[in-house]
């Protein structure tokens, strides 16, 4: 009995002991949790707040979405020609400058008209002759003084020599070449003296005061090509200007090699600053779509199988997908993810992501190209 006392007494007295140890750890332990999470609060307390990054943007712009086709073409002259005579001669004068603008009628070039016009002279006497002879026989008939075979015989022969003279006229008038319609002249090719054949180039006039384009366009687009329909030409010499022009005739029948159709247009050149023979890109518009959206091409994130933008809302930007359709002059129209009034990311892409606080810096509009 006295032995398990002792017992007892012994496990007391290590428990007490053990308790007296594990008190001062516990009270650290606590002690050392308190602190770390009092230092975490003031260090949240302490963090300040991301700023909104600044970004520009541009609100999206409604417009006409026109599809256009484009074509290649050459500018021909409203109407050519290369002058030549019709019979051979020598010139004996050259009427006219280089280079210069002439009206319908003008003389051009002289020939030696000598022969043909004696031979007028000559025809033009016979008929004065012979008509008084007519006029003689008219009234000698009506007197029964000869018979209706001698009148009739003063007739033709009078009749006669009236195509004798319009005859020599004729021949007479083919030594003065004449400007056909007006225009301005090129480069001659002959010289005072010079004696030519007939059909020998003498001096090309062109009208360019209008001016053709003839151009192909591939044969399914054929249905939406009329007479009348407008279109947009570009040169190389007149890279930022547009000269505007409308088409006039089309040929009924498709070319079975290339399976595209010849189109013809015209355009005014009151100016000059387009010559024949130019190359030319056109563009027509075969239809158009009212209340169309377009953004800037530099707001547009290509992804591989995706188009995606940055839209502003409530300050934060927003990623959404977006499907495009036709660009302009560094426009892109958006056929869906955007409505009207919304703005979109235009500068800055790099410093935000989704969810980023944004500030907006509205987009310096000269930046952009004009849209319609």
């Amino acid at each position: 009995m006295q032995g398990q006392l002792h017992t007892e007494a012994q496990q007391t007295a290590h428990l007490s002991t053990s308790a007296r140890w594990v008190s001062p750890l516990f009270a650290s332990l606590l002690l050392l949790l308190v602190g770390a999470g009092q230092a975490w609060a003031v260090e949240q307390k302490a963090a300040p707040a991301r700023p909104p990054m600044p970004v520009e943007t541009l609100e999206v712009k409604v417009a006409t979405a026109e599809q256009k086709i484009t074509a290649v073409g050459s500018l021909q002259s409203n109407e050519s020609v290369i002058l030549s005579s019709e019979i051979s001669g020598r010139v004996t004068q050259i009427s006219f400058s280089e280079g210069a603008a002439v009206k319908a009628g003008k003389l051009l070039i002289q020939l030696d008209d000598a022969v043909l016009k004696a031979q007028l002279e000559q025809a033009q006497a016979n008929l004065s002759l012979h008509e008084a002879d007519y006029l003689r026989t008219e009234a000698l008939l009506k007197d029964h003084a000869i018979s209706q075979q001698e009148r009739d015989t003063a007739y033709a022969r009078w009749v006669l020599d009236k195509a004798s003279v319009n005859l020599a006229e004729a021949q007479w008038g083919k030594t003065r070449i004449l400007a056909p319609f007006s225009g301005t002249l090129g480069l001659r090719m002959i010289s005072p003296g010079d004696y030519i054949e007939p059909g020998k180039p003498l001096v090309n006039l062109e009208d360019t005061q209008s001016l053709k384009v003839e151009f192909s366009i591939p044969e399914k687009y054929a249905p939406s090509i009329a007479k009348g329909q407008s279109f947009v030409l570009h040169s190389a010499g007149f890279a930022k200007r547009d000269f505007t022009g409308e088409i006039y005739a089309i040929n009924p029948m498709v070319n079975a090699a290339s399976r595209s159709l010849v189109v013809r247009g015209r355009l005014d050149n009151q100016e000059g600053l387009l010559r024949p023979g130019q190359f030319a890109n056109l563009q027509l518009i075969i239809a158009a779509r009212e209340n169309a959206l377009f953004i800037p091409e530099q707001a547009v994130i290509p992804q591989p199988q995706s188009s995606l933008v940055y839209r502003v809302v409530d300050g934060k930007a927003q990623m959404v997908p977006v499907q495009l359709g036709q660009r302009i002059k560094g426009w892109v129209e958006v056929t869906s993810g955007l409505v009207k009034g919304d703005f979109v990311v235009t500068g800055g892409h790099q410093k935000i992501g989704p969810g980023s606080p944004v500030q907006s810096i509205p987009a310096d509009p000269a930046l952009f190209a004009q849209l319609n």
